[in-house]
């Protein structure tokens, strides 16, 4: 990122005298987002630059050379480009620019940790890409360094990647540590930063120190603060003094205005199963002098068409269910309801009791339930040139009924016939319903990407979600995450499971191997079965479970991932280390 690239493209089919007129070149590009550009052209004997930066060398054209330069270059030119030159016979090329940000790593040289007290060291790292990044911490006390998590008296914290407005990454991982954990009044911490753009781990140093509190500092700190407090206690008791005479005259005021009741309040959605909050707000009246309770009416499909009388004969207390919380001028009751869908448009009441006087508030609930099921599926599995695509979007297990799907495709070109499906309703009155469409694959629609849009009462603001298929007929190799260990802290001769997960991958067969210090391990090894995600694609788990011993101590243990459409084996390491407890520990 913000260096110079020359993409290739050399052609030797260019004639020895060239007439510029008859010669076309043309360099076009499909990003990330599959979205498709034209950066240049060469048209007629005249250059039409579309991209800023982009440069044909004209001299270069005479020896059949039309390889394309871009200055500064930004994640945005990441993506596939093709080459077409015409003379006017055609000859293409092709190739992928993969485009990298190294981090900046901040962090400061030297901090003073006062004696008696804790401090977090903050390292900051910027402006990365792609977003796959592992921080770690380590602590060095003269030439022996140990991992930051392996000490309970270091607290790591390391925030989740925040994505930059220039398409990079920046994170921040802080370490928290008291003073009395530093030995000889002096350590060095180390952030060391994993990325893809560096060759080995770097590493950022900070060197700590205690500092012993100031007599001076402390006696002014301690001046300071009794003055605040008494110069506190006497504002408190004068303010304090006013308000009671205020509140006691506006009490006298009011005491025969009724209080302000608002309608019943309930969430913008209110979802099955989950527990929603139903409010009515009071003014005006002291606590005192109110009684809140809380009614639940009958519910039904139509419930206009009951009478009064069948409401009132159905009527439940449910003021066991509620609370009342006061800031002394307002009073909210709360009612908390979970509610199943058979419980749709149910009706409750509030109803306040003030001296004498009877306010009813009433409101119907619509109860609502997402789809348990969003996805797209196709056939066949890895789509094929010329060959018939069905692509259909699945939407299940939601209530009500009222759904609407919509297809679409990235780069505008329109959908052809869509056909629905539904919505069908089972036996618990959830409701289902399919949409599908289907097409010839052309060469050009690989890298499209299909979207079924999903409205629905369930969802919050705007309405919908989208659910994505990309079409790939290359398949799509795994992310490979890096491997966990749990317990974190593993013990000896007690079980401990390494799990990696491998995310987002096509087709859905895939081959994971373990080995220990080189060796193939077999036993304990457990993998899920590929689980077909939102967008398409494949996710699974992979397991090792064994408990380990003193000769698993620094163990190397390795996890490789094979599949179809990689252009190489992707593997993780992690080295065990155990603590050992003593004898001496076991007894106690």
């Amino acid at each position: 990122m913000g260096s110079d690239v020359t993409l290739c493209c050399r052609s030797d089919k260019l004639p020895k005298v060239l007439d510029w007129r008859t010669l076309t070149v043309e360099w076009k590009m499909v990003d990330k987002h599959s979205t498709k550009k034209t950066m240049y052209t060469f048209v007629d004997g005249a250059a039409h630059v579309t991209r800023e930066g982009a440069v044909v060398d004209e001299l270069n054209l005479l020896r059949g050379d039309a390889s394309l330069q871009l200055r500064n270059v930004t994640l945005a030119d990441d993506g596939e480009y093709t080459c077409r030159v015409i003379t006017p016979v055609v000859d293409t090329f092709s190739t992928t620019l993969e485009v990298l940000a190294r981090p900046s790593v901040s962090l400061p040289e030297e901090v003073a940790v006062p004696e008696g007290e804790e401090k977090m060291i903050q390292c900051d790292i910027r402006g990365f890409y792609p977003q796959k990044l592992t921080v770690t911490w380590h602590i060095q006390n003269a030439s022996h360094t140990t991992h930051a998590g392996a000490n309970k008296l270091y607290r790591v914290c390391t925030e989740m990647a925040a994505h930059n407005s220039d398409g990079t990454y920046s994170i921040r991982s802080g370490i928290t540590l008291p003073s009395s954990a530093m030995e000889n009044r002096e350590i060095r911490l180390i952030c060391q930063v994993e990325h893809q753009t560096y060759i080995s781990p770097y590493r950022r140093t900070v060197t700590l120190t205690v500092q012993a509190p100031s007599q001076l500092q402390f006696s002014i700190v301690k001046l300071v603060a009794v003055t605040s407090v008494v110069s506190l206690l006497l504002v408190v008791s004068v303010i304090g003094g006013a308000l009671l005479l205020y509140r006691y005259f506006c009490r006298k005021a009011k005491w025969d205005v009724p209080p302000i009741i608002s309608e019943i309040s309930q969430p913008s959605v209110v979802l099955a199963r989950v527990e929603n909050e139903l409010k009515c707000s009071i003014r005006g009246a002291g606590h005192a002098d109110l009684t809140v309770r809380w009614y639940k009416l009958g519910h039904g499909d139509d419930p206009e068409a009951q009478t009064e009388d069948t409401a009132l004969l159905d009527r439940t207390d449910v003021s066991e269910q509620a609370r009342l919380e006061s800031d002394g001028r307002r009073h909210m009751s709360i009612l908390s309801v979970c509610l199943t869908i058979t419980e749709d448009r149910t009706r409750y009441q509030c109803e306040v009791q003030w001296r004498q006087e009877t306010i009813i508030r009433e409101t119907t609930v619509r109860v609502n339930e997402e789809p348990s099921f969003l996805q797209i599926t196709s056939i066949p599995q890895i789509p094929r040139v010329e060959r018939l695509l069905v692509l259909c979007c699945r939407v299940e297990n939601f209530y009500p009924q009222d759904v609407h799907l919509e297809w679409s495709r990235n780069d505008g070109e329109k959908v052809g016939k869509v056909m629905h499906f539904g919505p069908f309703s089972d036996h618990s009155r959830h409701y289902s319903m399919w949409s599908k469409i289907q097409l010839t694959m052309a060469r050009e629609d690989e890298r499209a990407v299909y979207t079924c849009r999903v409205y629905h009462p369930s969802y919050p603001s705007p309405g919908f979600k989208d659910v994505c298929y990309h079409i790939n007929t290359q398949g799509t190799p795994p992310d490979v995450m890096f491997i966990n260990c749990e317990p974190p802290e593993p013990q000896l001769n007690e079980e401990c499971t390494l799990h990696l997960c491998i995310k987002d991958f096509c087709p859905e067969t895939v081959t994971v191997t373990w080995t220990k210090d080189g060796e193939l391990v077999q036993s304990g090894v457990f993998n899920t079965p590929p689980s077909l995600n939102t967008n398409g694609l494949y996710s699974m788990f992979s397991f090792l479970k064994f408990s380990p011993d003193k000769d698993d101590c620094g163990s190397m243990f390795r996890c490789q991932v094979e599949h179809s459409a990689q252009k190489e084996l992707e593997q993780r390491e992690f080295i065990l280390t155990p603590l050992i407890r003593t004898q001496t520990q076991y007894s106690r």
